[in-house]
């Protein structure tokens, strides 16, 4: 629980909100008021944009595996952020598909990263799903082109 007798950093409530396990058996998505509450005081005390830039530094340099990258984007829904703008929404795609194996993970992260996708994509003005209904994230040329530069970048430093 945070200790609320002292302002947080922006640092101590995404650490606090994004190191939690979504799927671990102590959190219970449906009655988890202190993630809740934390949440509501962060998007209360800093603007999207200051929020966005610590929740994108969280995920490119903390969630290396599948599973943590999955846990992110649950977090991510259920802290509604994916309701607000993101900066370069085609990286953050990407970086999703990059990390992600969705022949492997398709049950875990399937349905929840092609649902984020086309939200943040629409919100954007990138996507218009009523032109095109049958829209897929993973078939989107911008997308494939981030995530064959994240594996060309990744070969580059090894």
């Amino acid at each position: 629980m945070m200790n609320n007798t002292k302002a947080k950093t922006i640092e101590e409530y995404t650490n606090y909100l994004l190191n939690c396990r979504f799927t671990d058996d102590s959190f219970d998505p449906e009655d988890h008021e202190e993630h809740l509450q934390a949440s509501w005081e962060l998007f209360e005390n800093y603007s999207w944009e200051e929020i966005a830039l610590a929740w994108m530094d969280h995920l490119y340099t903390n969630c290396k595996t599948p599973e943590e990258v999955i846990n992110f984007v649950n977090l991510f829904v259920y802290y509604e952020a994916a309701d607000h703008p993101i900066n370069d929404p085609i990286r953050f795609i990407g970086y999703l598909y990059y990390k992600v194996d969705m022949d492997k993970y398709w049950e875990q992260a399937g349905e929840l990263f092609e649902g984020v996708a086309i939200t943040i994509l629409s919100k954007s003005g990138l996507v218009n799903t009523m032109a095109d209904p049958y829209y897929n994230p993973m078939k989107d040329s911008r997308i494939i082109k981030e995530i064959d530069e994240l594996r060309k970048a990744e070969s580059n430093e090894q």
